[in-house]
């Protein structure tokens, strides 16, 4: 991930010009750098020395040091462009990117230098060990279909190889099924040249050149394996394709391609296990290959009939296959239940979160590594935070916090001595403040975990969640409910686990999200809800709460760094709660429903020290009856992690705040009624800074029992964007984009659209929060434009719309959308593209292009004779194109009216009998047809 992303509100990534860039269209440029003028803005280009390196990040452009955001990798990886509407651009003398090179910098950060040290309890040990090999003889095999077997989603048009290895256990019958599927990598190594279209790693099936896949799908054997011995059928797939061509192809760079290749993945196994012919076409070699011919090792198709439950179904995802998982998740609750897969379990591991994807009714465990070199600012936090209150749904989820491990070793193939091309220790390669002694692996206080030991705190937290949550295996919940314990086979790791208990088993008493009465403040202290980033590499749409920091780098803040492809959604609103002397407090009324928690296990809070702590502070909580009785304990004996400052000395990226669980049995309150509990207090106390002042974040406060719920199959409304066309303009304006619900619902279903994005800020802001009420499936949303009256070289330019961060749904396979600006001024060097007209309400044009519309036609239906079309309901001035069949007849433009009339001659060609005549509009997409009857040119008289 790229750090410090900033002004994505003034980017608008290209995704598309339909004419190609000459120099006299450069306003601007210099060494390996230009700045055209295109359609709705100005197109930044950036050459490079060198190839890009294929990370999980997203590389950005700057112009003279200000960030534009996120750019588009060309098809060889070695330039880099993107779009802005920002008019100062023309004037650039510097274009630069962070993609090559490491930043130093180091400087000092609120609270001072901290320490190396890793605050926290002596957790207890699991009896049970997740990672343990268990009873069952595992049979392991490959199965590869070809390079290009399967279409993948929303890529392009890229097909893409079906691989993967079986792990498959001895027992009898079906069983749960797990899936893996890693992260962005390099897809192919050699001394060979290239394919220039990225993948496959050859132009050819008879190329000699030396150029071959890495098997990424092979770098989690371990976790594979113990899983499989205890009972759980495994497949590793691969996904190298979507890795060469993400950053060039993928508007969402690869995320619902990832999903999407699981559920075609398990669709495989679904043929397989039901004994079907599972066939595929290579478009590579050109052939059929079927499941006989794709299996080696020691498996054959028989192997492999009745033995996958799908319908309990696991599934981790690594790096961008972490948001991979989540997309497959959600694509799977889209479709009717019928269709459904059983996912009742997603593992995130190490993931991005760019798409801020929000995911309902499947049990989550997000495992985010502390000292984390490419996603260093563990934006799978938001995975968790999005979602815990988004869903009426019953499912545990869990943020499990590895203290000391990094991005690569989770898989042994992207770990130096496991591969012989692209490993590394991502850390020490990628970081800012790489020699922080908290993650430098060479230092003497090092937290820094070795590839052996990361590997068996992976495997056991990763075997662990799926034996829980697919196999009922009760013995492993205390790994991911909060409680602080570790497994035998990982008691050397320092790892801490935030959870959400499903709804059913805890009752909210104060989530701290909005400002509430309720909530109230005692004494020299304050308490706001505050929510996102501000300041540098924060958002740009100022929230109508005050920002939760302003002085940290992004890589510190997980609950609130901007996500890419949603930079401007909210983000984790929590209580910050800041005091000045000791007798500070936030007292939390408990609403008369919930006052009876006789029936729950403990008492819960989410709390982390704020970034204005140098070392540690204190809090007391304190619990009160209904009769004012009492009882009080300082946080830092139940959880001194809460209170104290995490690891960091040197580097920006660490010391990081993220929110720690504060757990309190019921139990301990014997000398209480729990059947009227009327208050929380929180009482700033001194802590190890030895100072009166101190300030943390509060969430979710709550009464709660340890549980992990269950999945409930139900079809999710699906949120999408549809894409649109409107004119360039003359100046800045104004367009709509039509967000849509795939069906109605009885709820409410809420989401947010972002352009990249708009003008200025009086043209209006580039993010809008939509809400669909029940019954209601289409919200059109007012975004600004960028205009002019000057030509420019390209036809038209495409800009990206996402709708991320969906409550009560789910983002459809068409959550990431277009908006199209045409040129109308003139196009130097090339074509105009067709006028797409003045555009009308965008939902009504939506609702017009579902219905096709009436043709009127009059005249003899002869070949070679003229007929005259009449139409209406289109865009004033917009193009039609009207066809007979799939024979263009030529375009006609709209009147004022949205009227046409013209005459069409029938080809001379065209045979008796009954054909379609469209007309379709290029901007509004609406169609209006005839069934033409032709008659035969010389009738058979009887």
């Amino acid at each position: 991930m790229a750090a410090a992303l900033a002004c994505l509100s003034l980017s608008l990534v290209n995704t598309n010009a339909t004419a190609a860039t000459a120099p006299s269209g450069q306003v601007a440029a210099g060494p390996h750098w230009s700045v055209t003028r295109v359609a709705g803005g100005f197109a930044v280009n950036l050459h490079l020395d060198r190839q890009l390196p294929v990370t999980a990040g997203i590389p950005t452009l700057s112009v003279d040091g200000r960030n534009l955001g996120p750019a588009t990798e060309s098809a060889d990886g070695t330039s880099l462009s993107l779009v802005t509407t920002d008019p100062s651009v023309a004037d650039a003398s510097s274009v630069t990117t962070d993609a090559l090179a490491t930043a130093t910098d180091t400087s000092s950060r609120p609270g001072g230098r901290g320490t190396a040290t890793v605050p926290g309890a002596t957790p207890s040990v699991l009896p049970a060990d997740p990672a343990a090999p268990g009873r069952h003889k595992v049979t392991e095999g490959i199965y590869d279909f070809g390079d290009q077997a399967i279409p993948l989603l929303n890529i392009g048009g890229t097909r893409g190889e079906l691989e993967g290895k079986l792990y498959l256990p001895d027992s009898r019958g079906p069983k749960p099924l797990v899936v893996f599927l890693h992260g962005r990598h390099s897809s192919c190594y050699g001394s060979g040249k290239p394919n220039p279209a990225g993948w496959p790693c050859t132009t050819s099936p008879a190329s000699t050149e030396q150029r071959f896949p890495i098997p990424s799908f092979l770098g989690y054997d371990a976790p594979a394996r113990a899983l499989a011995s205890n009972g759980y059928a495994v497949v590793s797939i691969s996904a190298n394709a979507i890795n060469a061509t993400d950053n060039q192809r993928a508007a969402d760079y690869g995320a619902q391609a990832r999903g999407e290749l699981i559920l075609d993945t398990l669709r495989m196994l679904q043929k397989a296990d039901t004994g079907r012919p599972a066939v595929y076409h290579d478009t590579f070699t050109d052939r059929d290959v079927s499941l006989a011919q794709a299996l080696t090792g020691d498996l054959t198709p028989r192997d492999l009939i009745g033995q996958f439950d799908l319908d309990d179904v696991g599934i981790m995802g690594h790096s961008r296959g972490g948001e991979g998982v989540t997309a497959a998740s959600t694509l799977n609750d889209a479709l009717p239940v019928k269709q459904q897969f059983g996912i009742k379990a997603v593992l995130p591991l190490a993931p991005v979160d760019y798409d801020r994807i929000s995911l309902p009714n499947v049990a989550t465990a997000t495992i985010l590594p502390y000292c984390d070199g490419d996603v260093e600012n563990l934006m799978g936090q938001h995975i968790v935070d999005d979602s815990r209150h988004a869903f009426d749904d019953n499912v545990l989820r869990s943020a499990v916090l590895v203290q000391g491990a990094n991005h690569n070793y989770f898989n042994t193939i992207w770990t130096p001595g496991g591969w012989p091309s692209g490993t590394s220790d991502d850390w020490a390669s990628l970081a800012t403040g790489a020699n922080d002694p908290v993650c430098d692996p060479t230092s003497p206080t090092t937290t820094r975990l070795t590839p052996t030991q990361q590997v068996a705190v992976e495997t056991a937290y990763v075997a662990g969640f799926f034996r829980l949550t697919l196999g009922d295996e009760k013995q492993f919940q205390p790994l991911f409910d909060g409680s602080d314990t570790l497994p035998a086979s990982a008691s050397f790791a320092h790892v801490s686990v935030t959870a959400t208990q499903p709804a059913d088993s805890r009752s909210d008493l104060q989530t701290f999200e909005h400002p509430d009465p309720a909530v109230r403040v005692s004494g020299p202290a304050t308490a706001q809800v505050c929510q996102d980033m501000g300041g540098t590499g924060g958002v740009t749409v100022t929230p109508p709460q005050p920002y939760c920091t302003t002085t940290l780098n992004e890589a510190a803040v997980p609950h609130w760094s901007p996500a890419q492809w949603a930079w401007d959604v909210p983000s984790s609103p929590m209580l910050h709660m800041t005091w000045s002397a000791a007798d500070g407090q936030v007292r939390v009324t408990v609403p008369p429903a919930d006052r009876n928690i006789s029936r729950y296990q403990q008492l819960s809070v989410k709390m982390a020290a704020d970034e204005f702590v140098t070392t540690g502070t204190d809090v007391t909580l304190t619990v009160v009856d209904g009769k004012g009785r009492t009882w009080s304990a300082p946080v830092s004996s139940l959880n001194p992690a809460a209170v104290t400052r995490m690891a960091g000395v040197s580097s920006p990226w660490l010391r990081k705040v993220i929110l720690q669980q504060v757990t309190v049995p019921t139990s301990a309150l014997r000398t209480l009624d729990l059947r009227d509990i009327r208050e929380v207090r929180f009482t700033g106390a001194q802590g190890a800074d030895a100072s009166a002042a101190g300030g943390v974040y509060l969430s979710d406060l709550s009464a709660e029992n340890r549980a992990v719920g269950a999945r409930v199959p139900v079809q999710q409304a699906a949120v999408d964007i549809v894409p649109t066309s409107v004119e360039e303009g003359s100046a800045p304006s104004t367009a709509q984009i039509a967000a849509v619900l795939s069906k109605p619902v009885g709820h409410q279903v809420t989401a947010y659209v972002s352009v990249f994005g708009s003008t200025t800020a009086t043209a209006g802001s580039a993010m809008q929060k939509v809400t669909f009420t029940p019954g209601r499936t289409c919200v059109a949303v007012t975004v600004p434009t960028y205009g002019d009256t000057l030509p420019s070289t390209t036809a038209s330019t495409s800009f990206k719309v996402s709708a991320t961060d969906v409550s009560g749904g789910v983002m459809g396979d068409s959550g990431f959308g277009t908006l199209t600006v045409r040129e109308d001024d003139g196009v130097t060097g090339g074509t105009p593209a067709p006028a797409v007209g003045t555009q009308g309400n965008a939902c009504a044009e939506y609702a017009a292009s579902l219905k096709p519309g009436r043709l009127t036609v009059k005249g003899l239906p002869l070949p070679g004779r003229s007929l005259t079309v009449t139409a209406s309901g289109y865009r004033p001035g917009e193009s039609i194109a009207l066809a007979l069949g799939t024979t263009p007849l030529g375009p006609v433009l709209a009147d004022p009216h949205g009227r046409i009339t013209t005459t069409v001659t029938l080809p001379a060609d065209t045979p008796a009998g009954p054909t379609e005549l469209t007309a379709k509009g290029a901007g509004s997409a609406y169609t209006t047809h005839a069934t033409l009857l032709v008659l035969p040119t010389h009738p058979t008289h009887h």
